[in-house]
């Protein structure tokens, strides 16, 4: 996957929630050849409204449940600093992607994930449907 259809997928991400007035996140599947995050606006349900899949990933440092604050960036690839990091920590493999999820009351992004591909499926368009 090449690092302008890495950021398209993320500015895709980030659009969607954008305009949602509040996602809670948890990780529903995690094995060697996918992740997939999903989003809900109700946790007692199990009606998702966006699922973000990394395939093939390498690693993964998360929280398991979490709120995000949409009115900030949700998901962006990590800077040449957190890059640095997660290398010396996880001697990240050539032709991954490390990503940095924001959460809600952490100043910096406390979840990463490196993999070599996102992808993301827009379940609900509208979550909030104006009554």
């Amino acid at each position: 996957m090449s690092l302008e259809e890495v950021n398209s997928e993320i500015d895709k991400i980030n659009a969607y929630l954008s305009q949602c007035l509040w996602m809670d996140f948890e990780f529903c599947r995690m094995n060697a050849g996918q992740i997939v995050l999903s989003g809900s606006i109700d946790q007692s349900s199990n009606e998702y409204a966006i699922d973000i899949e990394f395939e093939q990933p390498y690693f993964v440092s998360t929280l398991f449940l979490w709120h995000t604050d949409t009115s900030k960036v949700f998901i962006e690839l990590a800077n040449a600093d957190e890059t640095i990091e997660m290398n010396q920590k996880y001697k990240v493999e050539f032709g991954n992607y490390i990503f940095k999820i924001g959460v809600e009351d952490f100043e910096s992004p406390p979840i990463f994930v490196a993999a070599k591909k996102i992808s993301c499926k827009i379940l609900n368009d509208n979550p909030f449907p104006k009554h």
